[in-house]
């Protein structure tokens, strides 16, 4: 499923790190944000973290959601995106999902909110890279006045109605984790529209320490108190060297995804896609629906082929989230995400479509 690519330029970047005696927080890490701004990339004021969910938990805290309000999150993503709006001290709503994409239901999201007086925010997944309808997410943020925060864990290369997602005035949240696109083992970045919220995330990502203030007697200040997330000289000198073949490998991913679809199109096989032709995954993952999952995944074990499950509905964990999601449930009984890494060759595609074909026929 997974096979994680390191550019050999990184023991060059790591080496210099080392041997300049800084490895914490530092001038490498505001290079690797200031590399991870380009507009097809990250885009707008990236904060570097030491992890996707770290990223999610500063936009709830920056983004001013209150505590004790409710958070809406999709069934169908992983316990992350849950879990920091409890951190947050927040009630979780499980909204359904689209079966076509694997997204959240902007339909749901509005019964939610009509029956539901405390929302206060709405985190959305752009499942296995596909974008979710923003347009219809944006709308009901400026209608029901609630904050959408997009985790874009699975969406880097990703493009919402022709442009890249960076475009979307959002916050957002990215995970550097070893089996996402940009991989350096653990990290993320959380963006924001405004370069005063970047500010003050990269304040509360070391514990609200300013350092504007410091003098002999004060060596600093924390006007707010933050949280241990920061990302470091040694992760980001990785993220550097990533960078360099990111493009390259974002556009094997699509080409990958490309042949997939090529290859499964008039079979048994439901494949999950964008909604419209303007959109375009970044090839995270290639999830499909199949009858008869379990039998399907262990024929193809059989035949050499891992398999993943994204995801198991969020209900089914100690989340206290307990509104019914049937799309989501019924799409976790059938989803299998089949290999895309930029590593597979269109030969490996091939025979992994052709197993699959006999396996559903």
């Amino acid at each position: 499923m997974y096979r994680p690519q390191v550019e050999p330029s990184s023991l060059i970047r790591l080496r210099q790190v080392i041997e300049s005696g800084w490895i914490g927080l530092g001038p490498v890490t505001r290079q690797f944000e200031q590399e991870l701004a380009v507009p097809d990339l990250i885009g707008k004021n990236p904060v570097a973290v030491n992890s996707g969910t770290a990223a999610l938990h500063l936009a709830l805290v920056v983004a001013d959601v209150p505590k004790g309000s409710a958070v809406v999150v999709p069934a169908n993503t992983f316990v992350s995106t849950a879990a920091v709006a409890l951190q947050h001290q927040c009630r979780v709503i499980l909204a359904d999902i689209e079966r076509a994409t694997g997204n959240i239901d902007v339909g749901s999201v509005r019964d939610i909110l009509d029956t539901e007086p405390d929302v206060s925010a709405i985190i959305a997944v752009h499942y296995a890279g596909i974008p979710c309808d923003l347009a219809g997410l944006n709308e009901i943020s400026h209608t029901y006045g609630v904050t959408v925060i997009e985790d874009c864990a699975h969406a880097i290369g990703s493009v919402w109605q022709g442009r890249p997602m960076s475009e979307s005035p959002n916050i957002q949240a990215y995970s550097f984790h070893a089996t996402k696109a940009l991989a350096i083992g653990e990290g993320g970045c959380v963006t924001f529209p405004d370069a005063a919220s970047a500010e003050r995330a990269k304040r509360l990502r070391r514990l609200g320490i300013d350092m504007s203030a410091r003098s002999w007697g004060n060596p600093y200040d924390i006007p707010e108190l933050g949280f241990k997330y920061n990302m470091g000289d040694i992760a980001a000198a990785v993220g550097l060297a990533q960078l360099e073949g990111l493009r390259e490998n974002l556009r094997k991913r699509r080409s990958n995804l490309i042949r997939y679809r090529e290859r499964l199109a008039g079979s048994p096989v439901e494949l999950v896609r964008e909604a419209g032709d303007s959109d375009r995954s970044g090839g995270f993952a290639v999830p499909i629906l199949v009858k008869d999952r379990e039998r399907v995944r262990k024929e193809l074990d059989a035949a050499g082929i891992e398999s993943e499950i994204y995801f198991r509905p969020l209900g089914a964990f100690p989340i206290g989230a307990t509104r019914p999601t049937p799309v989501a449930e019924r799409f976790a009984q059938d989803v299998i995400c089949l290999p895309i890494h930029p590593l597979i060759s269109l030969d490996e595609i091939d025979y992994v479509c052709d197993r699959l074909r006999e396996c559903v026929a």
